[in-house]
């Protein structure tokens, strides 16, 4: 067995190696090259990118007088035998920036609220079971941004992943679960008039995106570009094509964006049409006003998903987005490898609900209940066996 596990493994070393040194090879040449691409000259991809150049430098600003907000939800989910808990808390942790280094802070609702707890005694699949938890810590996340819009006046909100809905939190129209997507639904158009009303930037932080649409854009500009005799000769014995489809965007983009380098701006709808998942109702309209980038915030971690929320004119929405871009800068070179922004890392770890609360919570209900472990968990938490 062990030199069977050997060859595999030696195998799969192979293909990383192979996959690493292509990926260097094909940074070297896009860092030769990229300051010469005209995206205006590619019809194909022109209509959902705002900008011609390939990427884009950005200053750090100052951060003196403005104030930031990090808004991020938690979620846990138990399982009994007879309902599914779900756990969820939303939490804001607002920087105020004066002249001296170290920010005012405050938080909404505050520093440790207590979880929202949901009961759910439906019988659903297990589909179903996790869009109603997404959405519930989704709903929570929205709550406390719009409370916050409301009670502070923030410059800037970065909230911790997506500004819109993903398309496996939408239920079937005949679900149970539906009636939770449309109240979420109401809540995001909510937030995306207040913030436009109050005059407040609204970013999406998106860690770890999945996104392949740079590579998408890619895959269709660079065939054009190969054709010129110096780009062939520098690109011989890279198989960039099959590099384009294996790669996520941050991946891609790390091999050649530097630090404080941005991405071009491309349009969030033009993702929604390759996905069959897509929605066609009204909320659909605002996602073609939501732009995204990526951002190299740190020398040594990959690239970060910016999403936008722009106006209804998009003449200065680079120049808005630039901005927002030069304040997050700042607040996320702390660190070499690991460019997320301070007030996202701030609202992650105060909105992350611990075993310790987990437990804390269950033990109150089966005391105020009379039930017992035996009683709630199902047969599979229980064997005495350890499988």
């Amino acid at each position: 067995m062990e030199r069977n596990l050997d060859k595999l493994l030696s195998k799969l070393v192979e293909e990383i190696e192979h996959i690493e040194v292509t990926r260097e090879r094909f940074g070297e040449v896009l860092r030769k090259v990229r300051n010469k691409i005209d995206l205006g000259k590619f019809p194909a991809v022109a209509s959902n990118i705002i900008d011609k150049q390939f990427c884009t430098k950005i200053e750090p600003t100052s951060l003196s007088g403005l104030r930031i907000a990090g808004i991020d939800g938690g979620l846990v989910r138990k399982r009994f035998r007879s309902m599914d808990l779900v756990l969820t808390r939303g939490v804001a942790v607002i920087f105020q920036f004066g002249p001296e280094d170290s920010p005012v802070v405050d938080f909404y609702p505050d520093a440790f609220p207590e979880p929202k707890i949901s009961p759910l005694m439906l019988t659903l699949s297990s589909i179903e079971i996790d869009q109603f938890a997404s959405l519930e810590r989704i709903a929570a996340e929205l709550r406390v941004t719009l409370s916050v819009l409301e009670e502070f006046h923030t410059d800037l909100i970065l909230l911790d992943g997506s500004l819109f809905y993903h398309p496996r939190d939408r239920p079937q129209t005949g679900s149970v679960v539906y009636e939770k997507f449309q109240e979420v639904l109401s809540l995001y158009k909510q937030l995306y008039h207040k913030a436009r009303k109050k005059g407040t930037t609204l970013v999406g932080i998106v860690k770890d995106s999945r996104s392949m649409r740079v590579a998408s854009i890619m895959g269709e500009i660079l065939p054009h570009i190969v054709r010129k005799p110096e780009v062939f000769e520098m690109m011989q014995g890279v198989d960039y094509r099959w590099l384009l489809k294996i790669s996520r965007d941050c991946d891609l983009l790390d091999t050649f964006l530097e630090e404080g380098e941005r991405s071009f701006v491309f349009r969030y709808s033009s993702e929604l049409v390759l996905n069959t998942n897509s929605t066609n109702d009204d909320i659909s309209t605002w996602a073609s006003l939501i732009w995204v980038t990526y951002l190299k915030t740190a020398r040594d971690d990959l690239p970060i998903r910016i999403e936008f929320l722009s106006a209804e004119d998009s003449d200065t929405t680079t120049d808005k987005l630039d901005k927002a871009l030069s304040a997050i800068l700042p607040l996320s070179s702390h660190h070499p490898e690991y460019g997320i922004p301070t007030p996202i890392l701030e609202a992650d770890a105060r909105a992350k609900i611990t075993a310790n609360e987990t437990r804390l919570i269950i033990d109150r209900l089966m005391a105020l209940s009379g039930l017992t472990y035996m009683t709630l968990e199902r047969r599979r938490s229980r064997n005495p066996f350890g499988g």
